[in-house]
This record gives structure tokens, sequence and C-alpha cells, in this order.
């Protein structure tokens, strides 16, 4: 293990592979982790003695997409077209996210890693964006993961997705039907899709970032998106270091 590499937990998902619970991952947000100069250790179902241990051990957290979040976080109304809900798993991210921010631990989050982040800081969701939201664009899309871009999204010039990608109006790739209705404390929209939702936030200090898209698979042809990942990591090394 190279010491000079910041530690990133990277959180996973539950689902049921041939009938067992089972912690899935997809390997692109490891790869990121590892291109990007970090060094990734997967993060499972914790309690708060775990969760403890995980945030002394770690220098940043990479929040992944996966299962939509239990509506009893946000606002409590159960939506007929909501997928397969995980609240302890749920219950478990947001204590991560929770310790890292106590802990100035920066924090990336992706998909539905951003909807945690924003619903533990207080903010809501939409659990539905088709039905709860007049003409959406696109934004689950079930085509290739690899290579899909899905509509564009229009960034804020004042913010560190700009400065990387240098450009207001950029296109993504979309695998989501829960989005961020009202902001968590302290967070801003750095980006939103021409529909209205939200697609890119980060804290005042910028210690924290959240997309709605997925760099993860963006930067397998796209170098801007590899950048924003370094950025993440390149912050996660500063701040062990201002804490040592």
């Amino acid at each position: 293990m190279n010491k000079e590499n910041p530690i990133i937990g990277v959180t996973s998902n539950l689902e049921f592979v041939r009938d067992n619970i089972s912690y899935t991952l997809y390997y692109s947000y490891l790869e990121a982790v590892i291109k990007a100069g970090g060094t990734p250790i997967v993060l499972t179902l914790g309690n708060e003695e775990i969760t403890n241990e995980w945030v002394r051990m770690i220098d940043g957290v990479l929040l992944t997409g996966g299962n939509d979040i239990h509506p009893m976080h946000y606002d409590g109304n159960f939506h007929p077209e909501l997928g397969l809900l995980t609240p302890k798993l749920d219950k478990s991210d947001m204590m991560i996210v929770k310790k890292a921010y106590e802990n100035r631990i920066p924090m990336l989050g992706i998909c539905r890693g951003s909807h945690l982040i924003n619903v533990a800081l207080g903010g809501t969701l939409l659990s539905d964006i088709d039905s709860q939201l007049e003409n959406p664009e696109n934004h689950l899309d079930k085509g290739n993961r690899n290579s899909l871009l899905s509509h564009k999204i229009k960034i804020e010039r004042d913010s560190i997705l700009y400065t990387i990608c240098e450009e207001e109006e950029v296109e993504v790739n979309s695998f989501h039907h829960q989005a961020i209705d009202k902001l968590g404390s302290g967070l801003k929209c750095t980006a939103h899709a021409f529909d209205g939702v939200k697609e890119a936030f980060e804290s005042e200090d910028g210690n924290i970032m959240g997309t709605q898209f997925h760099p993860e698979e963006l930067r397998k042809f796209d170098r801007r998106m590899h950048d924003f990942i370094r950025l993440f990591i390149d912050n996660c090394r500063i701040q062990k270091t201002l804490r040592n």
C-alpha cells in the first residue's frame, strides 16, 4: 500500500444475488479511485462502533449509486414507483455521512450517494421524477453505462465543477428516478438539467461534492471527469495533512 495515497472508503449496495443478500459494487468506482491516486476500501453495513472505526481509518468517502432511499428519511410518503428499499443500509450510510461531516473528512456522493448526503444534512428528495415533474428529461436511461450520454446540464460558473469542465453546458449520463428536491444545510446547487433537476452540488467550503450523473463512468472517455475525481482525491490528501 502506498502510504502517500489517501484511503477512500467506498460504500457498497445491498441486493439479492441467487437468493442471498449480497454486497455489490460496480468496479468502475474502485477503478476511478485508484486511477485518481487513492486507495479504496469497501464499506459495508455498519453500526456506530464500526462507523467510528472506519472514520479513524479513512481520508475520504465516496458514496456510490444504488437502491432508492426510503421516504421515512425525508418526507415519509411512500411512492408506488419506489424500487428496492434497504432502510438499514440507508441508516448505516447516513451515519457514515454524519461522522465524516463532523470530522471534516471530504465526501463525494454519486447518484444515490448524493441523495444520502443531501438527506443526512436535512434535505429532501423527489421520490419519482416522471410522476412528480412536468416534462422531465430522460433521467433513467437503460442503455450502455460505459459510453452513454443522456442529456445536457448547465453548470454554475462559481463552482468546482466549472473550474474542471470550463464550459457552462456539458452532456452527461443518467441512471436515476429519484432526485434532490430541497437542498440540505450548507449545500449549494452547482449544476442542473434543463428540466430543473439538480445535477450537482457542493458545500460552501468545497469539502463535500455530489453529482446526479456518474463521473466514474464518464471518465473512461471524458478526461474532465477523471480530473474531477482526482480533485476530490487531492483534497482528501490535503485535508489528511491538515488533520495530522
